[in-house]
């Protein structure tokens, strides 16, 4: 007897957890995604540093153990609910061909494509900003990092111009942006300015945030603990900053007009997915457009009836009447719950979905870190933390000691980064 299919759009936090804990004993796993890695987001600023290699801040789908997964790289365009099909476009590049269309059936579906970024529409946002998303995003950074060296060093460059080039912009004050920020003070400080000593007292590091406050999700001490920790560092904090269009080499601000860089890091919200737009099922009517689920993670119909076999989660879906914070901690909770419930054959004693807070950690540079949780902390003990909770985001041991032996490394000798 053939087993049930279960598709899974997305390899993001939730999708890869189902992937790689589905039992192939009971389901024909496929996964659908342009991406054919998870993307280890909390390590990407890391990783773009120098911290330890590119490759460690992801995981590939494929694994050898779970050769019966089938992997596609496209994109889900659509989903026909009542036929349960996916109209599906390959984002493969070969040789200029021209994206194929094709159709996956299925008999349970769980829909995890994640957000896309949110740029609010800021004219030249997408053309010019760089962002951390990928392995590739974390690349594109640390080569403008180097170029803008490089550029800044010739001869031929004033004093003004090269404080213009050294200027790093990063757009939001989330988590995302402050521990960018966090990551290249560090870089700067600890390796490359002692490789361009006559650059040095001409490099910054400026965080917009239309917001009034960065790292609004934590307690406002700790934001305010944040806010004076990176004054400290010389880091340039523009709060409520509304930037109203990019060109190269520049911002528009509402407030200070005409403001240049050297790099721009756009680390705002997100905003829904294609797909998730598309679908003909209950969303919430005010902020982030995403699909709205009971508490055991099924897809409701606009009249808030579930559709049986139909699931969604990560950031892309959220629970009715429970709303949840688009966080990789949530993703990844809601993916080993979902694939026990499923591998349970959905036994009548399932409990519904219950979240389980977990501390908030940001890391503030120069061996600082706040933590938001059941206690409060900050410093080193915050850093410590930190640092010990950027292993437990790898799902394998290959990686955990791989990262542990290119932090001993650059302890020893410097970043890689420094070298090139």
């Amino acid at each position: 007897m053939s087993k049930p299919s279960v598709a899974i759009i997305g390899s993001g936090w939730a999708g890869f957890i189902l992937s790689q804990r589905l039992s192939l004993a009971k389901f024909d796993v496929t996964v659908i995604s342009p991406v054919r890695t998870i993307q280890y987001t909390p390590l990407l600023a890391s990783a773009a540093c120098g911290l330890f290699n590119f490759r460690l801040a992801e995981e590939p789908v494929r694994r050898k153990h779970r050769t019966d997964v089938k992997y596609y790289k496209a994109v889900a365009e659509a989903i026909d609910f009542d036929k349960r099909l996916i109209q599906c476009k390959s984002a493969t590049q070969v040789g200029g061909d021209e994206p194929q269309l094709f159709e996956v059936k299925y008999d349970k579906i769980c829909i995890a494509p994640g957000c896309d970024i949110q740029d609010f529409g800021t004219p030249g946002a997408e053309e010019h900003a760089l962002f951390l998303r990928t392995t590739n995003d974390a690349r594109l950074i640390q080569q403008r990092i180097l170029e803008i060296l490089d550029k800044a060093s010739l001869p031929n460059v004033s004093e003004a111009e090269q404080r213009d080039i050294l200027s790093i912009r990063i757009v939001g004050g989330g988590a995302i942006g402050i521990e960018a920020a966090a990551e290249i003070f560090d870089l700067w400080n600890e390796d490359l300015r002692f490789l361009f000593p006559r650059l040095d007292g001409k490099f910054s590091i400026t965080i917009h945030d239309v917001a009034p406050q960065i790292l609004s999700t934590f307690d406002s001490r700790l934001g305010e603990y944040a806010t004076q920790s990176l004054k400290g560092k010389h880091v340039d904090l523009k709060t409520s900053s509304h930037i109203q269009s990019v060109e190269p080499g520049a911002i528009n601000t509402k407030e200070e007009g005409r403001i240049p860089y050297g790099l721009l890091l756009w680390a705002t919200g997100n905003k829904a997915s294609s797909l998730v737009e598309k679908l003909e099922v209950k969303k919430p009517e005010k902020g982030l457009l995403r699909i709205l689920t009971d508490n055991y993670l099924r897809v409701l119909r606009r009249d808030g009836s579930s559709i049986e076999n139909v699931y969604a989660l990560g950031d892309a879906a959220d629970i009715d009447g429970q709303s949840l914070p688009t966080l990789a901690e949530v993703a990844l909770q809601k993916g080993e719950y979902l694939s026990d419930t499923l591998n349970q054959d959905g036994a009548v004693d399932t409990k519904p979905f219950a979240y389980k807070q977990r501390a908030l950690l940001a890391y503030l540079g120069r061996h600082d870190g706040i933590i938001g949780g059941k206690e409060d902390w900050t410093g080193v003990s915050a850093w410590l933390a930190w640092r010990s909770g950027t292993l437990g985001w790898t799902r394998s041991w290959r990686r955990k000691i791989m990262i542990s032996i290119s932090w001993l490394f650059v302890w020893i000798a410097g970043r890689d980064i420094a070298r090139y």
